[in-house]
């Protein structure tokens, strides 16, 4: 796994995030969903890329089918149907499907960059680059997502335990089904009461508030990470100069805007920065000497 400072991985997906919000452009979004699967690809991320894609593409499947049928907004007509009482005439419009196809691209890339930030970080050395500026924050988050997964635990052991006794859970009428439920909500809720307890005497031993937070370890800012962010600050200048000359926008409605040439240049200008992003984390891939060089 290439480890990256928290910051360095914090600006790199940041920037791209904000690059999928603020451009229209569905030939540049489709380059930068390119971009983050190249870069799982690359990291060998491969299940959690096809859980991603497995999971989006039904919502994307819903923006496609749905946004033709609401919007009716466009001049080229691909099927139009019978008049409807309220809707009025109903139709299809390219621009409409276009529109969904791109609204799906954006769902997509969206969800690629948050977990593209899961696999180029540290769980632990994210939470001690956060905790450092706002502690108390952190380990409220943390404690509260941590908690999801103790509750599921502990439901499963009491639920077991419950059928071991003789628990009917499986009961058909809600009521009784309900009824069964509710011994174990009670035990967990006891059982949380008692874990908070004993999470509160855990922190008040440490002398948890009482002075400024210590740390174990310490994140250095390597090589790797001065180039990320040299990248990453290339991307931004660009992402904003495309933003302003409004290389970055276009057009569906009412007609499909075509593809001007300066904004090709622009894209490959723009693309430049990730080709050499996808080269770094390959050749730290690739050659070992090469990762710990930089």
């Amino acid at each position: 796994m290439l480890k990256l400072h928290p910051f360095s991985v914090i600006i790199f997906t940041g920037i791209i995030f904000f690059a999928v919000i603020f451009y229209n452009h569905p030939i540049y979004i489709a380059s930068i969903l390119l971009f983050l699967i190249g870069n799982f690809i690359i990291l060998g991320e491969n299940e959690k890329l096809k859980k991603a894609l497995k999971y989006s593409i039904f919502t994307v499947l819903l923006i496609i089918i749905i946004n033709p049928i609401v919007s009716n907004n466009g001049i080229t007509v691909i099927y139009k149907g019978l008049r409807l009482p309220i809707i009025g005439r109903f139709k299809i419009t390219l621009e409409a499907v276009v529109f969904g196809v791109f609204m799906g691209l954006k769902l997509v890339s969206m969800t690629l960059v948050f977990l593209l930030y899961s696999a180029l970080i540290d769980v632990d050395d994210s939470f001690g680059f956060f905790s450092k500026y706002a502690h108390k924050f952190t380990l409220i988050l943390s404690m509260t997502t941590n908690i999801i997964h103790r509750l599921r635990l502990e439901i499963m052991r009491v639920r077991d335990v419950m059928v071991l006794r003789g628990a009917k859970l499986d009961e058909k009428n809600i009521l009784k089904r309900v009824r069964a439920y509710y011994p174990i909500l009670k035990v967990v809720l006891i059982s949380s009461l008692e874990g908070s307890l004993n999470r509160a005497e855990a922190l008040h031993s440490r002398s948890y508030g009482l002075g400024r937070r210590t740390a174990y370890s310490k994140l250095e800012f390597k090589t790797a990470d001065y180039v990320l962010t040299g990248l990453s600050f290339v991307f931004l200048g660009l992402l904003i100069y495309g933003w302003i000359t409004n290389k970055g926008s276009y057009s569906y409605y009412p007609a499909l805007e075509g593809c001007d040439y300066k904004d090709m240049v622009f894209l490959i200008i723009m693309s430049i920065p990730m080709l050499i992003n996808l080269i770094l984390i390959w050749g730290c891939k690739r050659w070992k000497f090469l990762k710990y060089k930089i």
